[in-house]
């Protein structure tokens, strides 16, 4: 059954306010995974590995010995490359030097035993230019240099990890030229499409709400608001919301600029309430089979452990049905928004527990 071949883990990006603080260590971060039950482990070498870009023989002794004593697997290891990597920032690589640095990445995940890197590449926010990086002097890793890198990925054993994160969508095309890379290698064990459930959010979090309320918002037509989002975006047949009537609703309630922004406003990392991009459930399912990895996005989980944010028992079990077999890996951001204010480990938490819920749903219905 597909869920019983879902587990569970965190990229330790989603404890790094506490990592930054001090507050936690490898030892620590590692720890308060497995307290949130936690399988598998992605590791981010700028902020744990103090020799980074390298790894020294005595951090991949505290490293096995930690997931052994642990009981916790290595999955996955962050790549953050960009072309501005060097100490003049004005200065940004060329095809060969973004090359060689992937290079080493794939080098480091083998001997940390991970089995994939999440890829910083072009196609991480779908067809959308988000940074407004026309210059292709600002560009990741493109099509072009995946291509030179698959077969050594294969060699290695290291998949590279293709993330699709909102705005992009698993639907919308962004990462074709990269797995025609893939099909035209023939190098199948190199890469491969990874979801981020920031695709798949149907709602506002509460830290944007009180965002837009700071900025002037109605509290009560934001909170009408973030209601009808809700409905509009959760795939239960009972969906349909008439944004123009919305719209009439909040200007009758007092709405001006700023409200009406929230509806009409322009493309973001969740695009505007009337025209949310989103991957249904449905997409989620047919994509399913053919994902990697995937990402546990998120900036909120409920003091009860569900969520508005995004419909996980939906989700869960779209990728259930639809075969997917691998890690689901935490990433929690909603520090990020409100430093120093949320408990990272508690978050954690909550949305394990969440997720557990629902793979116990869906195997319970079969899957």
């Amino acid at each position: 059954m597909a869920a019983k071949d879902i587990k569970l883990g965190a990229s330790l990006y989603s404890y790094q306010e506490a990592i930054w603080r001090g507050d936690l260590d490898l030892q620590g971060a590692l720890t308060a995974l497995k307290g949130a039950g936690g399988e598998g482990v992605e590791i981010f070498g700028e902020a744990l590995i103090r020799s980074f870009p390298y790894v020294t023989d005595e951090f991949l002794y505290k490293w096995f010995y930690l997931l052994d004593q642990l009981q916790m697997e290595p999955v996955c290891y962050e790549h953050f490359s960009d072309r501005r990597f060097w100490k003049d920032p004005n200065k940004y690589l060329d095809d060969d030097g973004v090359f060689e640095v992937t290079m080493q990445y794939l080098r480091t995940a083998k001997k940390l035993g991970c089995k994939f890197i999440r890829l910083s590449h072009d196609g991480h926010n779908g067809i959308y230019d988000v940074f407004g990086a026309a210059d292709k002097s600002h560009s990741v890793v493109n099509a072009e240099v995946f291509a030179r890198l698959l077969p050594y990925a294969e060699e290695l054993g290291v998949k590279m990890a293709l993330e699709v994160h909102g705005p992009g969508l698993l639907q919308d095309g962004g990462n074709d030229d990269f797995l025609d890379a893939i099909e035209k290698t023939g190098c199948y064990e190199g890469g491969g499409l990874m979801l981020d459930f920031s695709g798949c959010f149907r709602d506002m979090s509460p830290m944007q709400e009180a965002q837009y309320i700071a900025s002037g918002a109605k509290p009560e037509i934001v909170t009408y608001l973030r209601e009808m989002s809700r409905k509009a975006y959760t795939y239960d047949g009972n969906n349909d919301v008439d944004w123009d009537e919305v719209e009439a609703r909040v200007k009758e309630m007092g709405g001006g600029e700023i409200e009406l922004g929230i509806i009409n406003g322009g493309r973001g990392p969740s695009g505007s309430l009337r025209n949310k991009l989103i991957s249904p459930p449905s997409v989620v399912e047919e994509y399913a089979s053919r994902l990697i990895y995937i990402h546990g996005k998120m900036h909120w989980i409920n003091e009860d452990c569900t969520s508005d944010e995004m419909d996980y028992e939906r989700y869960i079990l779209a990728l259930a049905k639809g075969g997917y077999k691998g890690y689901i890996c935490t990433e929690f951001e909603g520090q990020r928004t409100v430093p120093h204010t949320l408990n990272e480990v508690m978050f954690v938490n909550r949305q394990h527990k969440l997720m557990r819920k629902c793979l116990a749903a869906a195997e319970a219905q079969g899957y």
